[in-house]
């Protein structure tokens, strides 16, 4: 991925972020289709992810790397054996 075409607004502020998760520990419902109802960026620490929305968007996120997420937009995300991810939420 090089960059996102969406990005977080500026104005956003950073909220609640998740602890970083594995593709062992990760939360089922992130590999299912779900919504957010706030802006929010998928961060990769590690490894890679696979992040789709519902739309159009279909990317492999690597480590350093994050893609943004805009609330109400159907998503999911499929991270590789060796990935290290975690979820920044903003208000």
């Amino acid at each position: 991925m090089t960059a996102d075409p969406i990005e977080v607004p500026q104005a956003a502020v950073p909220g609640r972020r998740t602890p970083s998760f594995t593709a062992e520990s990760m939360p089922p419902a992130l590999g299912r289709a779900h919504l957010t109802s706030v802006w929010a960026e998928l961060v990769v620490e590690e490894g890679s992810v696979e992040f789709a929305d519902e739309a159009s968007r279909s990317v492999t996120v690597t480590a350093g790397r994050r893609v943004a997420i805009p609330p109400d937009v159907s998503h999911h995300v499929e991270p590789a054996q060796d990935a290290v991810f975690h979820v920044q939420f903003y208000s």
